[in-house]
């Protein structure tokens, strides 16, 4: 059966078409071809129709048909009357194919003078990490040079500190419930391939963050969308589709949410283990953005409340992204299955790595009070020039992150980001967000960048919006 590209899915892959030299429709052809050259569009890909991609595009249906009538006389599309245009061929190209999510960190920068980055929401590093970089220099790695340096379940020093760290938010935690993974993804994909099967039921909130929806994709999985918002999961509703789907496994962000910026409260927590174990149904907690909060304490962990909960974080929002250091807690025995998974795949994290982030640890309370001191008056500030500049926007004010949540009245967000992206500036529009490439009235504002950055954007944006 030919693959099917949604309209959504595929104005994602064409971020970027339409910045650079040349006519419209010799760079959407060009754009095109490249995603076939990637395997992002397979041989087979049956495609939108002119007319709904010309109109996700913000262009006139004469320039899609234009290159797609390039890529037809290339033999690289083929169009069947009354059925659609496919893609004929793969040219055996065999590049990897990336997930359309991380465009904002593979790509290359636009003109300095003209381009502006909506898309990201990863705050840069703390002073602390060269600190603790610094402290480990020399007799600091001395020590880690008698070991073979193969740790696949993780550096123990590491391991205690973060059992430490859970331990003092109210979830006790022994080191041997611990798995230190190269980033939260990799704790993901691994907690993924360990409980699916091909063709398994995952219920997950609609919205949620990519990097889960891709991996769950990845693992062949069937993805069920429950309804979250200002306040995290709607538990209600995932008690009926509980009920209704008998799932696999639940995955849920309880702790700053992205894209919403949601906090699950302590009674919705606790509903939430319960049903897990009422269904005997495991649940994946990713906090790993729980340490941008900036409107309250951190609360208690959702495994706190009940057993199936496997909870998933990460140095990268405390501390800096590029430590690629995360982890996974479960109880002794998954974690020594996922520890047997890890080391087929990469025989463990880097070591040094793992010593700066033990350093780190200790210093928890004071990274997440740096993170609040900048993230809260950022947002706060973008709140008011929203506000301001585009008052009819329903801007959903988030607990944490470098990122807003924003629902458009009576306009499509992937077509209002195409206009945007040519005016200069980068969003992501709601189906980014989207296991069923729906929230197409939504879209995400990153303010990680700096901030005056940020406002000029929103100035474009609104006279965009005009």
């Amino acid at each position: 059966m030919a693959a099917w590209i949604g309209t959504n899915h595929l104005v994602r892959l064409l971020e970027g078409w339409g910045v650079g030299e040349g006519a419209l429709p010799v760079r959407l052809a060009g754009t095109l071809r490249n995603l076939i050259r990637s395997g992002a569009l397979p041989a087979g890909a049956r495609l939108p129709s002119e007319r709904a991609l010309a109109a996700a595009l913000y262009v006139g249906r004469n320039t899609v048909s234009a290159a797609f009538d390039t890529l037809r006389g290339e033999a690289v599309f083929t169009s069947r009357r009354g059925d659609g245009t496919y893609v004929s061929a793969a040219r055996r190209f065999a590049l990897a194919r990336g997930d359309d999510r991380l465009h904002s960190f593979l790509s290359g920068p636009y003109p300095a003078d003209t381009a502006i980055d909506l898309q990201s929401a990863a705050v840069p590093g703390l002073d602390m990490v060269a600190e603790e970089a610094d402290r480990i220099r020399g007799d600091g790695i001395r020590p880690l040079l008698d070991s073979h340096g193969y740790l696949p379940a993780g550096l123990d020093a590491l391991r205690a500190e973060v059992a430490a760290m859970y331990s003092r938010l109210g979830l006790p935690t022994t080191e041997e419930q611990i798995l230190i993974t190269s980033g939260a993804q990799q704790a993901l994909r691994l907690a993924v391939a360990s409980i699916l099967d091909p063709g398994a039921t995952v219920l997950i909130e609609e919205p949620s963050f990519r990097g889960a929806i891709e991996v769950l994709r990845g693992a062949g999985a069937h993805l069920i969308p429950v309804p979250s918002g200002s306040d995290g999961v709607d538990v209600p509703a995932l008690n009926r589709a509980l009920q209704a789907h008998r799932p696999a496994l639940v995955i849920l962000q309880s702790t700053v949410h992205n894209p919403t910026g949601s906090v699950l409260e302590d009674d919705a927590r606790k509903a939430i283990a319960t049903l897990a174990e009422t269904y005997g149904v495991p649940v994946i907690d990713d906090i790993s953005p729980a340490d941008t909060l900036v409107d309250r304490a951190q609360p208690v962990p959702m495994a706190a409340y009940g057993s199936p909960v496997i909870t998933i974080g990460s140095a990268s929002k405390a501390f800096w992204g590029g430590l690629r250091v995360g982890w996974l807690r479960a109880d002794p025995d998954t974690v020594q299955t996922l520890a047997s998974l890890k080391g087929g795949e990469d025989l463990g994290t880097s070591l040094l790595a793992q010593s700066v982030v033990a350093g780190l640890l200790p210093r928890i309370e004071e990274a997440r009070a740096a993170r609040a001191a900048w993230l809260k008056p950022a947002r706060n500030t973008l709140l008011t020039a929203l506000s301001e500049l585009l008052p009819d926007w329903e801007v959903q004010v988030p607990a944490g992150g470098a990122s807003v949540w924003i629902r458009l009245p009576g306009d499509s967000a992937q077509s209002f980001a195409q206009r945007a992206e040519r005016a200069g500036v980068r969003l992501l529009p709601g189906p980014t967000f989207s296991c069923v490439d729906g929230l197409d009235d939504h879209l995400r504002i990153g303010f990680a960048r700096p901030l005056e950055e940020v406002l000029a954007g929103v100035r474009r944006l609104a006279r965009v919006w005009c």
